[in-house]
């Protein structure tokens, strides 16, 4: 299946609100410098702007877009070699990236989707979730707290696992 999703100026600022801070997070990862790493997602964009009515994915856009923002990182440190002042960093190592890093999932865009997804639970479920997964508590820490039973708990995270799974089945980042 070959898609084209940046024929239109409003699906390229979708895909570029959607991917912009995860793709940073990734190009720093590798030239640790915050503003070097927007500079490269940019080129990104711009490169990917300028050949939009040619590009033809055949994989998925999340594959395609690390797949761009690393070989405009790649360029961008052969262009500023002499200007980069950390020497640890090894052109070669970066070329030799799986593509397993393209389908990382990147934690930006988990915590986002899973806070949509979240957004129209009941507050005490929603609450109970949180505590549990993104605070760590375990079932009885939580049950002590708001003083529930520990069943109450395991039934309240089972059902916001149950919508979760329903809601983000269809999630393009997710199951591309």
């Amino acid at each position: 299946m070959v898609s084209r999703p940046f024929v239109s100026k409003a699906d390229f600022e979708n895909v570029f609100k959607e991917y912009f801070n995860p793709l940073v997070n990734f190009v720093n990862k590798y030239l640790h410098n915050i503003e070097n790493s927007k500079e490269v997602v940019q080129i990104t964009f711009v490169k990917i702007w300028h050949n939009r009515e040619q590009i033809e994915i055949k994989t998925s856009v999340n594959a395609y877009l690390y797949q761009i923002a690393k070989n405009s990182m790649i360029d961008f440190i052969r262009k500023n070699k002499h200007n980069l002042a950390h020497a640890e960093l090894n052109i070669m190592q970066i070329e030799q990236l799986s593509d397993d890093n393209a389908s990382a999932l990147d934690p930006y865009i988990v915590r986002q989707a899973i806070e949509k997804a979240l957004a129209p639970l009941k507050p005490k479920s929603r609450e109970i979730f949180e505590l549990n997964k993104f605070e760590g508590l375990s079932y009885e820490e939580i049950a002590e707290y708001l003083e529930i039973s520990k069943r109450s708990v395991e039934d309240n995270i089972s059902k916001v696992l149950k919508h979760l799974k329903e809601e983000l089945k269809n999630h393009p980042y997710f199951f591309d």
